[in-house]
Protein backbone atom coordinates (compact mmCIF):
# COMPACT_ATOMS: atom_id res chain seq x y z
CA UNK A 1 0.00 0.00 0.00
CA UNK A 2 1.43 3.44 -0.90
CA UNK A 3 2.41 5.64 2.02
CA UNK A 4 0.50 8.84 2.71
CA UNK A 5 2.26 11.77 4.29
CA UNK A 6 0.23 14.78 3.12
CA UNK A 7 -3.42 15.59 2.74
CA UNK A 8 -5.35 14.45 -0.32
CA UNK A 9 -7.34 16.76 -2.58
CA UNK A 10 -9.96 16.20 -5.25
CA UNK A 11 -11.29 19.24 -7.17
CA UNK A 12 -14.45 19.67 -9.24
CA UNK A 13 -15.29 22.70 -11.36
CA UNK A 14 -18.69 23.24 -12.95
CA UNK A 15 -20.17 25.97 -15.15
CA UNK A 16 -23.83 26.29 -16.15
CA UNK A 17 -24.23 28.01 -19.50
CA UNK A 18 -27.06 29.17 -21.71
CA UNK A 19 -27.86 26.48 -24.33
CA UNK A 20 -26.31 27.04 -27.74
CA UNK A 21 -27.96 25.28 -30.68
CA UNK A 22 -24.77 25.46 -32.74
CA UNK A 23 -23.13 23.05 -30.30
CA UNK A 24 -24.96 20.09 -31.87
CA UNK A 25 -23.51 20.67 -35.34
CA UNK A 26 -20.01 21.66 -34.22
CA UNK A 27 -19.25 19.50 -31.19
CA UNK A 28 -16.79 17.35 -33.15
CA UNK A 29 -14.80 20.45 -34.09
CA UNK A 30 -14.67 21.40 -30.42
CA UNK A 31 -13.61 17.89 -29.48
CA UNK A 32 -10.68 18.10 -31.92
CA UNK A 33 -9.45 21.19 -30.08
CA UNK A 34 -9.54 19.49 -26.72
CA UNK A 35 -7.77 16.25 -27.59
CA UNK A 36 -4.44 18.07 -27.70
CA UNK A 37 -4.54 18.14 -23.89
CA UNK A 38 -6.99 15.26 -23.36
CA UNK A 39 -5.90 12.38 -25.61
CA UNK A 40 -8.59 9.96 -24.39
CA UNK A 41 -12.24 10.65 -25.03
CA UNK A 42 -15.74 9.14 -24.99
CA UNK A 43 -18.89 10.21 -26.80
CA UNK A 44 -22.36 9.34 -25.50
CA UNK A 45 -25.18 10.87 -27.51
CA UNK A 46 -24.73 14.64 -27.35
CA UNK A 47 -22.34 14.54 -24.39
CA UNK A 48 -18.61 13.99 -24.65
CA UNK A 49 -16.01 13.35 -21.97
CA UNK A 50 -12.33 14.13 -22.52
CA UNK A 51 -9.67 12.45 -20.38
CA UNK A 52 -6.04 12.95 -19.43
CA UNK A 53 -5.08 9.75 -17.64
CA UNK A 54 -1.50 10.91 -17.12
CA UNK A 55 -2.75 13.72 -14.85
CA UNK A 56 -5.88 11.94 -13.55
CA UNK A 57 -8.37 14.50 -14.84
CA UNK A 58 -11.34 14.68 -17.18
CA UNK A 59 -13.98 17.08 -18.43
CA UNK A 60 -17.59 16.43 -19.46
CA UNK A 61 -19.08 18.93 -21.89
CA UNK A 62 -22.61 19.52 -23.18
CA UNK A 63 -24.39 22.40 -24.89
CA UNK A 64 -25.15 23.98 -21.50
CA UNK A 65 -22.73 22.59 -18.92
CA UNK A 66 -19.00 22.08 -18.44
CA UNK A 67 -17.60 19.92 -15.63
CA UNK A 68 -13.92 19.38 -14.89
CA UNK A 69 -12.65 16.90 -12.29
CA UNK A 70 -9.16 16.08 -11.11
CA UNK A 71 -8.00 13.44 -8.65
CA UNK A 72 -4.86 13.56 -6.52
CA UNK A 73 -4.69 17.33 -7.01
CA UNK A 74 -2.55 18.21 -4.01
CA UNK A 75 0.38 19.52 -6.06
CA UNK A 76 -1.63 20.50 -9.13
CA UNK A 77 -3.42 23.69 -8.12
CA UNK A 78 -1.89 25.90 -10.83
CA UNK A 79 -2.23 23.07 -13.36
CA UNK A 80 -5.93 22.75 -12.47
CA UNK A 81 -6.60 26.46 -12.89
CA UNK A 82 -4.82 26.47 -16.25
CA UNK A 83 -6.80 23.48 -17.51
CA UNK A 84 -10.12 25.03 -16.45
CA UNK A 85 -9.22 28.34 -18.10
CA UNK A 86 -8.19 26.62 -21.33
CA UNK A 87 -11.39 24.56 -21.48
CA UNK A 88 -13.57 27.66 -21.07
CA UNK A 89 -11.45 29.72 -23.47
CA UNK A 90 -11.66 27.17 -26.29
CA UNK A 91 -15.39 26.68 -25.73
CA UNK A 92 -15.87 30.44 -25.87
CA UNK A 93 -13.91 30.74 -29.11
CA UNK A 94 -16.38 28.45 -30.83
CA UNK A 95 -19.54 29.25 -28.85
CA UNK A 96 -19.24 32.79 -27.42
CA UNK A 97 -20.16 32.97 -23.74
CA UNK A 98 -21.65 36.22 -22.54
CA UNK A 99 -22.79 35.04 -19.15
CA UNK A 100 -22.15 32.02 -16.91
CA UNK A 101 -25.33 31.28 -14.96
CA UNK A 102 -23.45 29.53 -12.17
CA UNK A 103 -19.77 28.73 -11.71
CA UNK A 104 -18.43 26.72 -8.81
CA UNK A 105 -15.24 25.20 -7.44
CA UNK A 106 -15.56 22.31 -5.01
CA UNK A 107 -12.69 20.95 -2.93
CA UNK A 108 -12.69 17.56 -1.21
CA UNK A 109 -9.80 17.59 1.26
CA UNK A 110 -8.66 14.71 3.46
CA UNK A 111 -6.31 15.70 6.28
CA UNK A 112 -4.61 12.51 7.55
CA UNK A 113 -4.78 11.76 11.27
CA UNK A 114 -2.69 9.14 13.04
CA UNK A 115 -3.19 7.04 16.17
CA UNK A 116 -6.72 8.29 16.75
CA UNK A 117 -10.14 6.68 16.66
CA UNK A 118 -13.10 8.14 14.77
CA UNK A 119 -14.97 8.76 18.03
CA UNK A 120 -12.02 10.69 19.45
CA UNK A 121 -11.74 12.82 16.33
CA UNK A 122 -15.50 13.47 16.43
CA UNK A 123 -15.12 14.74 20.01
CA UNK A 124 -12.33 17.09 18.96
CA UNK A 125 -14.31 18.49 16.02
CA UNK A 126 -17.40 18.89 18.20
CA UNK A 127 -15.45 20.79 20.85
CA UNK A 128 -14.16 23.18 18.17
CA UNK A 129 -17.16 23.68 15.90
CA UNK A 130 -20.19 23.26 18.18
CA UNK A 131 -21.42 25.07 21.24
CA UNK A 132 -20.55 22.94 24.29
CA UNK A 133 -24.05 22.72 25.75
CA UNK A 134 -24.51 19.87 28.25
CA UNK A 135 -28.32 20.01 28.10
CA UNK A 136 -28.27 19.67 24.31
CA UNK A 137 -25.65 16.93 24.51
CA UNK A 138 -27.77 14.93 26.95
CA UNK A 139 -30.79 15.08 24.64
CA UNK A 140 -29.00 13.06 21.99
CA UNK A 141 -26.65 10.58 23.62
CA UNK A 142 -24.11 9.82 26.29
CA UNK A 143 -21.38 9.12 23.78
CA UNK A 144 -20.71 10.73 20.38
CA UNK A 145 -19.31 8.46 17.69
CA UNK A 146 -19.76 10.55 14.54
CA UNK A 147 -20.88 13.96 13.30
CA UNK A 148 -20.98 16.21 10.24
CA UNK A 149 -20.70 19.97 10.55
CA UNK A 150 -22.57 21.77 7.75
CA UNK A 151 -22.66 25.49 7.13
CA UNK A 152 -24.05 27.55 4.22
CA UNK A 153 -22.83 31.12 4.13
CA UNK A 154 -21.78 34.08 2.00
CA UNK A 155 -18.49 35.97 2.08
CA UNK A 156 -16.91 38.50 -0.30
CA UNK A 157 -19.73 38.10 -2.84
CA UNK A 158 -19.23 34.30 -2.98
CA UNK A 159 -21.61 31.64 -1.73
CA UNK A 160 -20.32 28.62 0.16
CA UNK A 161 -21.57 25.19 1.14
CA UNK A 162 -19.21 23.77 3.77
CA UNK A 163 -19.01 20.33 5.40
CA UNK A 164 -16.53 18.94 7.89
CA UNK A 165 -16.22 15.79 9.98
CA UNK A 166 -14.18 12.69 10.77
CA UNK A 167 -13.74 10.39 7.77
CA UNK A 168 -12.64 6.75 8.02
CA UNK A 169 -11.63 5.21 4.71
CA UNK A 170 -14.64 2.91 4.52
CA UNK A 171 -17.04 5.90 4.60
CA UNK A 172 -15.41 7.81 1.73
CA UNK A 173 -17.61 6.27 -1.03
CA UNK A 174 -20.72 7.57 0.74
CA UNK A 175 -19.44 11.15 0.47
CA UNK A 176 -17.24 11.17 -2.62
CA UNK A 177 -18.05 9.08 -5.66
CA UNK A 178 -14.77 7.59 -6.85
CA UNK A 179 -16.48 4.74 -8.67
CA UNK A 180 -16.90 6.78 -11.84
CA UNK A 181 -13.30 7.94 -11.89
CA UNK A 182 -11.47 4.81 -13.05
CA UNK A 183 -11.27 6.30 -16.52
CA UNK A 184 -8.86 8.92 -15.15
CA UNK A 185 -6.24 6.24 -14.50
CA UNK A 186 -4.23 4.22 -16.98
CA UNK A 187 -4.83 0.87 -15.30
CA UNK A 188 -7.07 -0.68 -12.68
CA UNK A 189 -3.98 -1.17 -10.50
CA UNK A 190 -3.21 2.58 -10.66
CA UNK A 191 -6.75 3.35 -9.53
CA UNK A 192 -6.55 0.84 -6.68
CA UNK A 193 -3.24 2.32 -5.52
CA UNK A 194 -4.88 5.74 -5.48
CA UNK A 195 -7.77 4.52 -3.33
CA UNK A 196 -5.38 2.68 -1.00
CA UNK A 197 -3.35 5.85 -0.49
CA UNK A 198 -6.14 7.55 1.47
CA UNK A 199 -5.58 7.76 5.24
CA UNK A 200 -7.42 5.29 7.45
CA UNK A 201 -8.89 8.24 9.32
CA UNK A 202 -8.89 11.90 8.32
CA UNK A 203 -10.50 15.26 8.87
CA UNK A 204 -12.77 15.62 5.85
CA UNK A 205 -13.33 19.13 4.48
CA UNK A 206 -15.81 19.63 1.65
CA UNK A 207 -16.03 23.24 0.52
CA UNK A 208 -18.11 24.33 -2.46
CA UNK A 209 -17.47 27.95 -3.49
CA UNK A 210 -19.75 29.34 -6.17
CA UNK A 211 -21.23 32.43 -7.73
CA UNK A 212 -24.26 33.11 -9.92
CA UNK A 213 -24.46 35.27 -13.05
CA UNK A 214 -20.84 35.89 -13.94
CA UNK A 215 -19.88 37.68 -17.13
CA UNK A 216 -17.24 35.78 -19.11
CA UNK A 217 -14.91 38.78 -18.83
CA UNK A 218 -14.97 38.34 -15.03
CA UNK A 219 -14.31 34.61 -15.10
CA UNK A 220 -10.54 34.83 -14.57
CA UNK A 221 -11.10 36.90 -11.44
CA UNK A 222 -13.73 34.44 -10.19
CA UNK A 223 -11.44 31.46 -10.73
CA UNK A 224 -8.48 33.04 -8.98
CA UNK A 225 -10.47 34.27 -5.96
CA UNK A 226 -12.52 31.09 -5.56
CA UNK A 227 -9.34 29.00 -5.35
CA UNK A 228 -7.67 31.46 -3.02
CA UNK A 229 -10.67 31.80 -0.69
CA UNK A 230 -11.43 28.07 -0.57
CA UNK A 231 -7.89 26.97 0.15
CA UNK A 232 -7.45 29.70 2.75
CA UNK A 233 -10.67 28.66 4.49
CA UNK A 234 -9.67 24.98 4.44
CA UNK A 235 -6.23 25.76 5.92
CA UNK A 236 -7.67 27.97 8.64
CA UNK A 237 -10.32 25.45 9.71
CA UNK A 238 -7.77 22.63 9.70
CA UNK A 239 -5.34 24.63 11.85
CA UNK A 240 -8.15 25.66 14.17
CA UNK A 241 -9.31 22.09 14.73
CA UNK A 242 -5.78 20.83 15.27
CA UNK A 243 -4.88 23.77 17.54
CA UNK A 244 -2.00 24.89 15.31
Amino acid sequence: MPEYKIEKKKIIFSADLNPNIDFFSKQYDLLKKYIRDFPNWELSGLIFTIQDRENHCSSTITDKKIIFEIEDANNKIDFTKTRINNILKEYNEMFPIENINRAGIRFFIFVPMYEIKKEELADIIQSKLYVNNKELHDIFSEKLYDLAYIRDYTKDDFLYHFKCGPMPTEQIPAWVNFGQNRHKFKTTADFKDYLDSFPKISIFIDIDCYKNNITFSDFDKFLSKSFENSLKTATKIKDYILGV
